[in-house]
């Protein structure tokens, strides 16, 4: 009887939320918005996106002047406040991450296969259906005294729990917070070539957030007032 009634509050909310991209017991996500809408897309895929490609040029000695690319962590923020600014949070002891502080100039690329969104629509990663975005810039090494250190900690350390215990579990590596200062935009979303957004524009926008009950369960970390309350580092 529990079984049945399991799957009929299931089936409930599946038809509930049948826009949603995702249902979880944190929140869930509309779907993308229109094509047309290409800073708000652009928004979108950022603040969804959990992980992306950090491409640079290589200064070590045997890579010098060679294109190079690593897939990192990253978050705009905690789900409910989308910032459009992507954090990272990486090792000195990282070869990409010492030669990108040191050439600054680099891209980031997240894309809508990355959440369930393309799978459902049968779109392939490369299907200009399923939207990628590029953002270029600078990348930028936060100091613990600039005021976005926290909120680059917040951001990441809520999407990605794991992160408040590397410095623990892999101690010595004098973990950093890092942010990309976006100059330039590129978006693919569908067929017709590139657009390019205004940097402006994409940070008047805000990707639309619906917040799905929590459950009354401990979480990982405890927020307050988007303020980690967790052992420093």
């Amino acid at each position: 009887m529990i079984f049945f009634r399991f799957i009929c509050l299931v089936l409930f909310v599946y038809q509930l939320y049948d826009r949603a991209e995702c249902v979880s017991f944190f929140h869930f996500s509309l779907d993308p918005p229109p094509v047309k809408d290409i800073a708000l897309m652009s928004r979108y895929i950022v603040h969804h996106a959990d992980w992306a490609t950090l491409s640079y040029i290589g200064n070590q000695s045997f890579m010098d002047g060679i294109p190079m690319g690593r897939v990192y962590s990253i978050s705009d923020g905690i789900i409910s406040n989308s910032t459009g600014i992507p954090y990272i949070m990486a090792s000195p002891m990282d070869l990409s991450f010492q030669d990108v502080v040191k050439t600054k100039h680099c891209s980031l690329v997240m894309t809508l296969a990355e959440t369930d969104y393309c799978q459902k629509k049968t779109y392939d990663p490369e299907d200009p259906r399923c939207a990628q975005v590029t953002l270029t810039g600078q990348f930028i090494k936060l100091e613990k005294g600039d005021p976005e250190w926290e909120a680059a900690k917040v951001a990441l350390w809520t999407r990605h729990p794991v992160m408040r215990k590397w410095h623990i579990l892999v101690p010595g590596h004098n973990w950093q917070f890092s942010k990309i200062i976006i100059e330039h935009i590129t978006l693919i979303d569908t067929f017709g070539g590139r657009k390019y957004p205004n940097v402006a524009d994409y940070f008047k926008v805000t990707p639309d957030i619906k917040l799905w009950p929590k459950p009354s369960r401990r979480s990982h970390i405890t927020i307050e007032e988007n303020v980690i309350i967790d052992d420093e580092f």
